[in-house]
C-alpha cells in the first residue's frame, strides 16, 4: 500500500502529473454536466417549450401592433 501511495505521489508530481490531474478534472466536470442534463432532461424540455410559446405570443403581439400602425 505504501508503494502504491509513493507511486501515486510520483505520478502526480512534476509537469506530467499536473497535466494528468487537469485532464481528470476536465473529464469529471464534463461528466457532471452530462449527468445533470440527463437527469433534468424532461424539465429542460418543458422549460424550452414554454419559452417557445412565450416568444411566439410576443411575436404575435408585435405583429398585431404593427398591423394597427400605418407604415
Amino acid at each position: 500500500m505504501k508503494k502504491l501511495l509513493n507511486r501515486a505521489k510520483h505520478v502526480v508530481g512534476g509537469e506530467e502529473g499536473a497535466s494528468n490531474i487537469e485532464i481528470v478534472v476536465w473529464i469529471v466536470v464534463v461528466l457532471v454536466i452530462a449527468v445533470a442534463l440527463f437527469a433534468f432532461r424532461d424539465q429542460i424540455g418543458a422549460f424550452l417549450g414554454t419559452a417557445k410559446d412565450s416568444v411566439g405570443d410576443m411575436d404575435d403581439a408585435i405583429n398585431d401592433t404593427r398591423s394597427s400602425i400605418d407604415w
